[in-house]
């Protein structure tokens, strides 16, 4: 796996969380004037909170789960076909070596 996916995914995932633990503490300093709207908003807010919360659990096992089965398919590729992997990554080094030549003109 890449240490910059990872990072990234890992920023990602932090601003997430922070965000929900942002809405969460707007939802607790939120006033309850004593309307029904207001209640009724509250409540909203609430449900919305809770369900947002449970799907960033969700996502965030799903993600880290997709990312270590990658991680495994492509390391067992490399180990059944090493040769396969090195054609293919002499092939995407000269096209890029190629294309990067032809940028820098």
């Amino acid at each position: 796996m890449s240490l910059n996916y990872e990072a990234e995914r890992a920023v990602l995932m932090e601003d997430v969380k922070q965000v929900l633990k942002d809405a969460e503490a707007l939802y607790k300093a939120a006033v309850d004037d004593g309307s029904t709207e207001g209640k009724a908003l509250k409540e909203k807010l609430k449900a919305q909170l809770s369900k947002a919360q449970q799907q960033y659990a969700e996502l965030e096992g799903t993600v880290l789960e997709r990312t270590r089965k990658a991680a495994a398919s492509t390391n067992d590729l490399v180990h059944e076909k090493p040769y396969h992997a090195i054609g293919i990554a002499a092939v995407v080094g000269l096209v890029l070596g190629a294309f990067l030549s032809r940028c820098g003109r």
